[in-house]
């Protein structure tokens, strides 16, 4: 793989998608900036990854902070050199009814998924337009397809990110700039079992990818600068032909597949958080 040497900057490194694609990472030689804002498990993971011989910088922030964000990339530059490729993984989710949803938790949701990648592109792209070379690589979620019941922030929050990818991505390749948004589906983290726990179901139905696999699909979508990686492959069709479902029948499919859930009343707890991964979806 051509991630040899290569400076990596990962939000929402200590866990989840995003630690295991640090492991892969640094199993192939690259030099990691890892952020998080949890600073203990962050730190914890910065030495199990320096134990095994690999060169990474930690740095605590939060990412809903545009100061915290410029000020990581800051200081991984100057320990690592100008990153050669960002992947912004950092998310949080809270499910809800219409009649418990905050303004407040959507306004959080948004920072975390949706700015905290903005605020971290910002500070990255400079230094890739000077040297005209990098990659953004974004983990969206299918949830940002089309919107699912109980969580029209967190839908709200990842279509945001694909479509501020897509417009980066058509004016970023000719001046050899990749941009790669990531669609996963369910997959095995602590964030999706907070979210089953909240559901009272398992909202994956047994059929969640683990977290080594979901990271070695995003490795090869990055490897091969792909566009849009999808995942898992039934998942994804499925969840790209609902784009021709008239309304209707679209919400009576989604009411159909979500009647057996039984969500707490006042916004449930809070699930995950902007050191985790965000890919308890679609």
């Amino acid at each position: 793989m051509r991630f040899s040497g290569q400076v990596v900057i990962v939000t929402g490194a200590a866990s989840g998608i995003g630690q295991e694609l640090c492991r892969l990472l640094a199993r192939h030689g690259a030099r990691i900036g890892l952020v998080d804002r949890n600073k203990s498990e962050l730190d914890a993971f910065a030495e199990e990854l320096r134990q095994t011989g690999n060169t990474c910088a930690a740095v605590a922030a939060d990412v809903r902070q545009r100061d915290d964000v410029h000020d990581a990339v800051d200081q991984i530059v100057g320990t690592l050199g100008s990153p050669d490729i960002l992947i912004a993984s950092a998310g949080i989710c809270r499910a809800s009814t219409v009649h418990d949803l905050r303004i407040s938790d959507v306004e959080e949701i948004i920072g975390a998924n949706f700015l905290g990648m903005v605020y971290a592109i910002e500070a990255i792209l400079p230094a890739m337009l000077a040297r005209r070379s990098g990659q953004i690589v974004g983990i969206s979620s299918m949830a940002g397809l089309r919107g699912i019941p109980f969580e029209p922030a967190y839908s709200a929050s990842k279509a945001a990110m694909a479509v501020y990818l897509e417009s980066l991505r058509s004016e970023l390749r000719p001046l050899e700039i990749g941009v790669t948004t990531v669609f996963p589906g369910y997959v095995q983290t602590p964030l999706l079992a907070e979210i089953n726990g909240m559901m009272g179901s398992d909202m994956s139905s047994g059929r969640a990818s683990t977290k080594e696999a979901a990271a070695a699909k995003i490795m090869r979508a990055i490897e091969r600068r792909n566009s849009y990686a999808y995942f898992p492959r039934r998942l994804a069709l499925s969840a790209r032909l609902s784009h021709f479902m008239p309304p209707r029948m679209y919400d009576r499919v989604m009411r159909r597949m979500f009647s057996r859930f039984s969500i707490s009343r006042r916004g449930g707890p809070n699930v995950g958080g902007p050191n985790e991964g965000p890919t308890a979806n679609p």
